[in-house]
């Protein structure tokens, strides 16, 4: 087949650094919706393995633009005065959607009228200075820190919103799109051979929207990779002819070879439309020798995130790998970690070149082994770094000499995976772990100095009112005795996510542990619903309260409350607190 391939070498872009000045060779774009704490490792991981063979690459963050540009007393005030005042008349007949407009402006005219958008945006740049000193030991400035963490929750709903609107054939004077067309035109100035798309599921609108909208502006091919390219594959080219390929799970070999002029059917890993028009998938194949750790950041506006921190990924996949609610193993070929020293030489590297000691290893879990040996390394070096991390509970870990390691070496924050502290739904779980066992790590590392926090959901098939109050109360005991921070994703109810294996065993209904299964509505959704049972809102009700109670203690002990928003926060208030700063927050 004679592909098309735009990123096909050919004499006018040979693969040479002389070639290559003549034309941008991939744009590579991370969209909202995603946090603006810090940035994530996709993007610049692919743009560091293109740059390694001297391929001209531009990489944006898009997301937190976006958000930046929100986030300026202008904006707010076009939000809160014109903008979401009308998009609420707009959609005064979808009562879910104009409660959540409504809600934002509540929030919004509260701000303005009690602190003033003017002030909401300097303490936004004083973050973005990095003058943490000056906002965390000051308790209005730090008090003013959390609310913009809340606003930059709120700007999912405004962006999803908007770009649902203009999808729609809005006319409201849209600042979302606005400002998304603008960033249209000026990638399109770049023709560029390629587009690409790192995508997670709350990034696909964006992603698909802005592409529709490039597509008819360039020469060049549009892709998308990332886990939801990984989860959906072919979907992604059935109803949008402004995909050309997705690349599944990890693509930094793939996506180098496709520019270097390799015909897309000798590829592997790639979702393609071959001459006719027929969709075809290439099922990926990784070498696992070839993998890249190594981000490159350079040319990415991390002047524009709140927090100093980097992630880094030590690892991929999952060494567990076995329980039943999650999917992460569609995200990489396996599990497979990177050389303890090579890790510590990469963190040595972004801590210099980008002139930061906090970093958040991003892996799915720290095993015990390779977490120890980087430790190791980290204070053979005398390097300080602040370290947040996940973790499972290893039996290893019952070794007091490992954890006193970790936190010795810089390991501040580890965030847990516990999911129940019912002992019968852990086992249902496939976790691999025993109450008895997590309470004694929890002892151990909170005596040896780590911010322990528990990831929790509720609502297992199953799952009693009961059994829900042990984990409930299972938290609050060891939140009260300060060996677990402040941390309510309990929450949180259990998704039931496609390709689990909690999710296809379901699709039998004679072993479904749910009363009953709801469908997705379309081949492109990645949640199904299910009933719950008459015991639910007892449940929600338990959740409730504990809630409340948990709310009025951290009001009483000055703890901020921490989310996904902020997740990386604790390292610094920890590490202002280690040089014996008196801040205004803490965190447990």
């Amino acid at each position: 087949m004679a592909d098309d391939n735009a990123a096909q070498p050919g004499k006018d872009n040979a693969d040479t650094p002389a070639a290559r000045e003549r034309r941008t060779d991939a744009v590579l774009l991370k969209m909202p919706n995603h946090n603006m704490d810090y940035p994530h490792l996709a993007v610049p991981t692919l743009t560091a393995a293109l740059r390694k063979n001297f391929f001209k690459v531009k990489q944006q963050d898009v997301n937190v633009l976006l958000r930046d540009f929100l986030l300026t007393e202008e904006m707010l005030k076009d939000l809160a005065y014109r903008f979401l005042p009308e998009l609420a008349k707009a959609h005064i007949d979808i009562p879910a959607d104009f409660d959540r407009i409504r809600n934002a402006l509540v929030y919004l005219h509260y701000i303005d009228n009690q602190i003033g958008f003017a002030r909401v945006e300097q303490v936004k740049q004083k973050l973005q200075a990095r003058k943490y000193e000056e906002v965390f030991c000051d308790e209005q400035e730090s008090s003013l820190a959390s609310l913009i963490f809340v606003l930059t929750g709120m700007l999912h709903i405004v962006i999803d919103l908007a770009l649902t609107y203009d999808e729609a054939g809005g006319e409201i004077d849209n600042p979302v799109t606005n400002f998304l067309h603008q960033k249209v035109r000026e990638v399109a100035a770049l023709n560029p051979r390629v587009v690409g798309f790192s995508v997670i599921q709350i990034q696909r609108k964006a992603t698909l929207w802005f592409a529709r909208r490039l597509k008819p502006l360039i020469e060049g091919k549009i892709a998308v990779g990332g886990p939801d390219a990984s989860t959906f594959k072919e979907e992604y080219l059935k109803n949008n002819d402004c995909i050309d390929y997705a690349f599944l799970k990890e693509a930094e070999t793939t996506f180098l070879e496709f520019l270097r002029g390799k015909p897309v059917e000798q590829l592997d890993g790639v979702v393609f439309r071959d001459a006719e028009g027929n969709i075809k998938v290439n099922e990926p194949r990784h070498d696992i020798q070839l993998s890249i750790f190594r981000p490159d950041f350079d040319g990415y506006d991390l002047d524009k995130f709140l927090l100093p921190t980097l992630p880094l990924s030590t690892s991929r996949g999952c060494a567990f790998a076995k329980c039943t609610f999650c999917n992460h193993y569609k995200t990489y070929s396996g599990y497979y970690s990177n050389d303890a020293v090579k890790t510590v030489d990469i963190i040595e590297l972004l801590a210099k070149r980008y002139n930061t000691r906090f970093f958040h290893f991003v892996d799915d879990m720290l095993e015990v082994k390779e977490g120890t040996a980087i430790a190791e390394e980290l204070i053979r070096r005398g390097l300080d770094v602040n370290i947040l991390t996940y973790a499972r509970f290893e039996p290893q870990f019952t070794d007091e000499k490992i954890l006193e390691l970790w936190h010795k070496a810089g390991i501040r924050v580890i965030e847990w995976g516990l999911e129940s502290a019912s002992q019968e739904v852990l086992k249902k779980m496939i976790k691999g772990v025993s109450i008895r066992q997590v309470q004694n790590i929890l002892d151990i590392s909170s005596q040896k100095g780590i911010v322990n926090k528990l990831m929790l959901f509720h609502n297992y098939p199953g799952e009693t009112v009961d059994q829900l109050k042990m984990t409930v109360d299972f938290l609050r005991k060891n939140v009260l005795e300060k060996k677990v921070r402040p941390f309510f994703t309990v929450r949180g109810r259990l998704e039931l996510r496609l390709f689990t294996p909690l999710e296809i065993t379901s699709r039998d209904y004679s072993k479904s542990p749910f009363r009953k299964r709801y469908e997705r509505s379309s081949s492109f959704d990645s949640l199904l619903g299910y009933a719950d049972e008459d015991d639910y809102p007892r449940k929600v009700e338990y959740i409730e309260s504990f809630i409340n109670e948990m709310s009025q203690y951290l009001n009483e002990n000055k703890i901020f409350s921490t989310n996904d928003e902020n997740m990386s926060l604790d390292l610094l208030i920890l590490d202002l607190k280690r040089r014996g700063l008196e801040t205004a927050v803490t965190v447990q």
